[in-house]
């Protein structure tokens, strides 16, 4: 099982226990805008997700580690490494804390921060890259705060009810990280 810890929190890999929360957490359409998702997940499918998760991003380009905080291994949210590309040495990250009263404590910047070095120092990664859409004002102060920069914006990228908006795309390189 992958662990890694600071002083306030924890992220280590998806166990059997965490369905619920899983569950919670996929089922929520107010996230559903991150994502392609449109349709609520089964429990029975988000078992067999749990079930076949392997905590190898070799094996399956992501990675998702929960958030958990003091010792009572209480999640609060999940950090997803993904499009792993050995090759090109890179990954994106993404950060969810959950539910939202969770949020505003520092646990996604401490979280991103673990994760990111984690990735860089155990993977051997050059770039890790993130995408925040325009409108998503603390997730871009956030990804700053980390001394992510933003590298281009894309256009017309995620679609809501409202019609279209860009995405900033955002990195970090292993020579940045000096924390």
């Amino acid at each position: 099982m992958i662990k890694i810890e600071s002083q306030n929190i924890k992220l280590r890999s998806l166990e059997p226990d965490d369905l619920t929360y899983f569950m919670r957490v996929e089922n929520d359409s107010t996230l559903w805008n991150v994502c392609d998702t449109r349709v609520p997940f089964s429990r029975h499918t988000l078992q067999r997700i749990l079930d076949a998760s392997v905590a190898d991003i070799y094996a399956e380009k992501q990675l998702r580690l929960v958030v958990c905080t003091g010792d009572d291994d209480h999640a609060v949210g999940f950090v997803d490494l993904y499009d792993f590309s050995p090759l090109h040495r890179r990954c994106g990250v993404g950060v969810i804390i959950y539910p939202a009263t969770e949020r505003e404590k520092g646990y996604a910047k401490e979280a991103l921060r673990l994760a990111i070095k984690y990735a860089v120092e155990a993977y051997d990664l050059h770039q890790v890259w993130a995408d925040v859409a325009v409108d998503n004002i603390s997730s871009l102060k956030l990804f700053e705060s980390l001394g992510m920069k933003i590298s281009h914006v894309k256009k017309d990228w995620i679609k809501d009810k409202k019609g279209y908006k860009d995405v900033c795309v955002f990195h970090i390189f292993d020579s940045d990280i000096d924390w």
